[in-house]
């Protein structure tokens, strides 16, 4: 998202945004200069547009538009009349860098000596690319409802500029905000449930590639939340493929306001030599319930192993008609996740995942990166499968299994992809759809107990296995209890919120799975157990469910305490050298403190020593230990003793 500056050019709006395969013919950039008139002041409309250019040590005023309206642009132009020489075209690429002047005048007018207040803008800078400026804002802000946001809705020209080339088979869409007394806005694609923009504020634009397609936008209050109105965007059918357009939000809210202004509205208007801009028409609302892809994608990092985090996720667009590697996500931390995906990108492809399903393509874990595939491979995943409906993906499991618990229901804990299919595709607006899945490497068969605000027991879930069984359901949008109990033991582990009202998920999928380690300590110093909820949407929020398992102490104040003195947090563990140990005594005592490995030999002793009251601190050194999970026991001469997990790795 990019907010525009009165007569600054901003930068490209390119960064990362990528092109589509089977490339026929390239809209190459060239350098242009297109005006919109985006300015609903009802005593703006229309006005003439002279465009002022340097020659010979003067500006030459030329007549862009003698007469343009509200809701209407100038062509791109790359050329222009020479002044002094009949018949001789000027490319505008001459005057890059140079300063260039607007002028708006009266139609009519036979120069372009201002005389319309405000309508005088100097400065203006061309940069090499699509250079669009929009004319918006009012005459008399004190005459006008102010913009929610403090936005400056004083009449300015606001200048961006594109550098991005549009494929045959592509639409590359610029969505500008130009409602003077409209909050943030956020639009959607239906049809794909994609978000072309959120949270856009008045003047500011951010860009968007969509496939060849008409399509249905809502455009929505950002918060609070609200549909403003819905448009038919045909954008085949109005023959932008394989162009430049912007989407533009004018008018006024609330017109009775605003001088009885022209309401609310979304303006296409593409950047070519010819098309005219074209007001959508508005459509019925989105139905009472929510549409959900029939075919996506979203990666969930639920993997624990903390050699692993960021990490990226490729896949070998082969089996996509594709040639190359294309990235699901480039940097994704534990307990994140991605949002989804409906269509796979790479730097020359983008391919719709629908009628792509069932077909099983390489995957590829990489170091984090924001570029191409690098030639290091970390882990490959070769019969990788996307299925019909919503696909969450969990990266679960860890590389080195030998440095690492066991699973206690004789699960292999070797690292994985494992996709949790849903082809539930329409929910209710006041219903959320759940998956539940176990990703806790060194923890038994769990089952989960759901309980309402009351206490009362709604459903049992499981037992769920880890990193196999999941399960799905449509529930109430409410504020619910989980109790999450070893299936073998009916042990409860922990309590957590699962606040789906709170969050406002209604008409969301949401994924639950359970993540970290039982035995941090045993795990290399990993998290602990913790439940994590991604939301399967264009946002990909994740969060951790407040609460917490009863048998995990994450804490870095005391672990243990005993009569007269306490054990405080070992640091850093995981240690690869030396280790700082600190404990307390509430009065004097003889203490002895040791080591002692897995097989419960002692491996290192300290002197035993008289200490007084108060912190102490000693440093551990285990250059010399074999890596493994060790334990730190601090004991004094009446048999009390208090002990902490330490792992020593190399």
């Amino acid at each position: 998202m990019i907010r525009l500056s009165c007569l600054r050019v901003m930068i490209a709006l390119g960064v990362g945004v990528l092109s589509i395969a089977r490339i026929q013919t390239i809209a190459q950039v060239t350098t242009s200069l297109q005006l919109a008139h985006l300015s609903a002041d009802p005593a703006l409309s229309p006005v003439a547009v002279w465009a002022g250019i340097p020659a010979f040590g003067t500006v030459q005023f030329l007549p862009a538009a003698p007469s343009m309206s509200f809701r209407n642009a100038t062509p791109a132009i790359s050329s222009i009349p020479n002044p002094l020489i009949s018949g001789v075209q000027i490319p505008v690429g001459l005057f890059v860098d140079s300063s260039l002047t607007v002028h708006l005048t009266p139609v009519g007018s036979t120069t372009a000596t201002p005389t319309i207040p405000g309508g005088q803008f100097t400065g203006l800078r061309l940069r090499r690319g699509a250079n669009i400026g929009f004319i918006r804002g009012v005459q008399s802000p004190s005459e006008f409802a102010p913009n929610p946001q403090r936005g400056d809705i004083r009449l300015i020209l606001s200048v961006l500029v594109d550098t991005v080339n549009v494929a045959s088979n592509a639409i590359r869409i610029i969505v500008y905000h130009a409602v003077t007394d409209a909050p943030a806005i956020d639009v959607v694609v239906r049809e794909t449930n994609e978000v072309l923009v959120s949270q856009l504020a008045f003047d500011q634009a951010a860009p968007y590639i969509l496939p060849d397609g008409n399509y249905t936008l809502d455009v929505y209050q950002s918060s609070p939340r609200r549909l403003l109105a819905s448009y038919a965007a045909p954008l085949r059918n109005l023959g932008y493929t394989g162009q430049r357009i912007v989407l533009a939000a004018t008018g006024f809210l609330n017109p009775a306001q605003n001088r009885n202004g022209a309401a609310f509205g979304l303006l296409a208007i593409p950047n070519t030599e010819s098309a005219q801009p074209s007001l959508l028409r508005t459509t019925d609302p989105p139905p009472a319930g929510v549409r959900l892809p029939d075919v996506s994608v979203q990666v969930i990092h639920a993997s624990a192993d903390p050699l692993i985090s960021p990490l990226a996720l490729w896949l070998n667009t082969a089996a996509f008609g594709g040639s190359q590697a294309a990235p699901l996500a480039t940097s994704l931390a534990f307990r994140t996740a991605t949002p989804i995906q409906t269509f796979l990108r790479s730097a020359t492809a983008s391919i719709p995942l629908q009628g792509n399903t069932n077909r099983p393509t390489e995957a590829f874990i990489t170091a984090a990166t924001s570029g191409t595939l690098p030639g290091a491979t970390l882990i490959r995943v070769p019969n990788y499968v996307i299925a019909s409906g919503g696909n969450c993906t969990l990266i679960e499991g860890v590389v080195d299994t030998t440095r690492f618990v066991r699973n206690p229901s004789g699960r292999s804990v070797r690292f994985q992809l494992r996709t949790l299919p849903d082809t539930a595709t329409f929910l209710e607006r006041n219903q959320t759809r759940l998956l539940v899945a176990h990703s806790v490497t060194d923890l038994g068969d769990v089952t989960i107990d759901v309980r309402d605000a009351t206490g009362a027991m709604l459903a049992t879930l499981g037992p769920l296995d880890y990193g196999r069984s999941f399960v799905a359901l449509t529930v109430p949008t409410i504020n619910y209890t989980l109790a999450v109990r070893l299936s073998a033991t009916n042990m409860t582990l922990g309590t957590f919120a699962l606040n789906l009202a709170s969050e406002n998920l209604g008409g969301k999928r949401v994924l639950i799975t359970a993540t970290g380690f039982a035995s941090p300590a045993q795990n290399l110093g990993g998290p602990g157990v913790r439940l994590l909820a991604a939301v399967n949407d264009s946002t990909g929020r994740a969060f951790l469910l407040p609460g917490g398992f009863t048998s995990v102490r994450e804490r870095l104040d005391l672990v243990s305490s005993s009569v007269g003195m306490a054990l405080h947090a070992v640091m850093p563990n995981p240690v690869r050298d030396r280790a700082t140990i600190q404990y307390e005594l509430q009065e004097a005592k003889e203490v002895e403190c040791s080591l002692i490995d897995a097989q419960g030999t002692i491996v290192w002793s300290g002197e035993r020593q008289l200490m007084p009251a108060g912190r102490h601190t000693l440093v551990l050194d285990v250059r010399d230990y074999a890596q493994g999970a060790y334990i730190v026991r601090l004991a004094d001469m009446r048999g009390h003793a208090v002990s902490a997990r330490i792992s020593v790795v190399r």
